[in-house]
């Protein structure tokens, strides 16, 4: 425990660790939640890909098509990109190098609560939490018969992004090697 009342980690990650959280977030987490359905049915959109079926694919800027995040995820903890070959996808596409320094050293276990009142540290997290919070309202929207309000929820989305980086800037406690993450927890104030 430091300072800041955050778990400390300092071993190093390797490529499956490293993506094994945002993943767990991104397909079982977030998507299933917000989408209604169960982590076993996002769970099987992943293995039909493993058995050779198509990966969901959405619209992209300038109408290509592009693949879910999720997959991206998937991409670098395989090491190679998922390309589809013989009219099957599989993950045969150019390899993707892994560079452990370039990934974050999050702190363990991370709370807001945990964090003193009235720091930057606290404040930083708060914006975070409030981000994500208003992302899932807007997604719930989209998924409870708004559906043409999917494209506020995305640029909410983008908006967590920018508040998580902001936070990821902030060491865990003066000199750590950690620092702070995203808690994913749903704002008091929404």
């Amino acid at each position: 425990m430091n300072t800041t009342g955050q778990d400390e980690s300092t071993s190093g990650p390797d490529r499956r660790t490293a993506l094994q959280l945002a993943a767990t977030v991104a397909v079982s987490g977030l998507l299933a939640s917000a989408a209604g359905t169960s982590a076993s049915a996002s769970t099987a959109s992943g293995a039909a890909v493993a058995a050779g079926g198509p990966p969901p694919a959405v619209p992209a800027a300038g109408g290509a098509d592009e693949l879910a995040h999720y997959y991206r995820f998937w991409e670098i903890a395989e090491g190679r990109r998922l390309v589809k070959t013989h009219g099957y996808w599989a993950f045969d596409g150019p390899e993707i190098p892994f560079d452990p320094q370039g990934v974050h050293r999050l702190v363990d276990h991370p709370d807001t609560q945990r964090l003193k009142k009235g720091s930057a540290a606290r404040a930083a997290s708060e914006r975070c939490d409030r981000a994500y919070t208003e992302m899932l309202w807007m997604l719930n929207r989209v998924f409870d018969g708004h559906p043409g309000e999917l494209r506020k929820a995305q640029k909410q989305m983008h908006v967590l992004g920018q508040e998580a980086r902001a936070l990821m800037r902030i060491p865990s406690s003066p000199g750590a090697k950690t620092v702070l993450a995203p808690a994913f927890q749903l704002a008091e104030d929404h």
